[in-house]
């Protein structure tokens, strides 16, 4: 495990992650029969931009639709993606686009071939998610493809342990989610048979993401964490630190028209 020793080695952390995860993303997808992808819940890109580069070297002419809430607690995070854009230099490849993915009213039906996101799933609760894939359905074109990142709710340590009870804690939730850190693979594969999904199938992706007490308190300062789990674990935090549950990826397609 890659052990984040203090708080100015934690970006360059997260930033290796999201690097790996879009190669994950790009080695287990068709892109051949991709040219227009969203990306559901992007926040301030750090998955999108390394994911993107990637597409770039894969294949020309991709267009990516950068989906995102953006108030509440997540307001301003599109504008610093289209700033990352800007200085990219990759404004004809993202574009920003404001919304809730249970309600996606600026997209069409039928009008795009991919569909990703990473802990989206984590910030919905059931009804919302089966809200979210229903809208997936619907703008996904015929034999079009997803890919959904999702952290395990089950821990495998104590770190991990500690990472998911801070969930509860945060201060940022788009509403209360009792119990709930993120649904399991079999919760979100039934979900999605359901709503007509074929070739449903998991894959697992290591974080490999464990961070020290100081780093740990950095993050739990970043996700807006209630100060009483930090008085309340702090003796737990010096010993064990945090680290990120691993992660499946959950694929499937949109079957084609007979």
């Amino acid at each position: 495990m890659s052990t984040i020793r203090d708080e100015s080695n934690l970006s360059f952390a997260q930033k290796s992650m999201y690097d790996r995860l879009a190669d994950f993303l790009v080695e287990n997808l068709d892109l051949s029969r991709v040219s227009i992808i969203l990306e559901a819940g992007c926040g301030n890109g750090q998955l999108t931009m390394p994911f993107a580069e990637n597409v770039i070297r894969a294949k020309r002419g991709c267009k990516i639709i950068a989906f995102d809430i953006s108030s509440g607690p997540y307001r301003g995070r599109l504008n610093l993606l289209k700033r990352k854009v800007k200085e990219k230099g990759l404004e004809e490849v993202i574009a920003a686009v404001e919304g809730d993915v249970r309600n996606m009213r600026a997209v069409d039906d039928e009008s795009v071939d991919l569909i990703i996101s990473n802990e989206l799933f984590c910030d919905l609760d059931g009804r919302g998610l089966e809200m979210a894939l229903n809208e997936f359905f619907r703008i996904l074109k015929h034999g079009g493809q997803m890919a959904h990142g999702v952290l395990s709710p089950v821990p495998q340590n104590k770190a991990q342990r500690l990472l998911i009870e801070a969930d509860s804690y945060s201060l940022e939730k788009l509403e209360p989610k009792p119990g709930w850190f993120s649904p399991s693979s079999d919760e979100v594969a039934t979900l999605m048979h359901k709503i007509g999904f074929r070739k449903i199938a998991v894959k697992y992706f290591e974080p490999n993401l464990r961070l020290s007490f100081k780093a740990a308190l950095g993050q739990l300062k970043q996700w807006n964490t209630d100060p009483a789990f930090i008085r309340k674990r702090r003796k737990d935090l010096q010993v064990h630190g945090l680290e990120f549950p691993t992660e499946y990826v959950i694929f499937c397609e949109k079957p084609s028209k007979p």
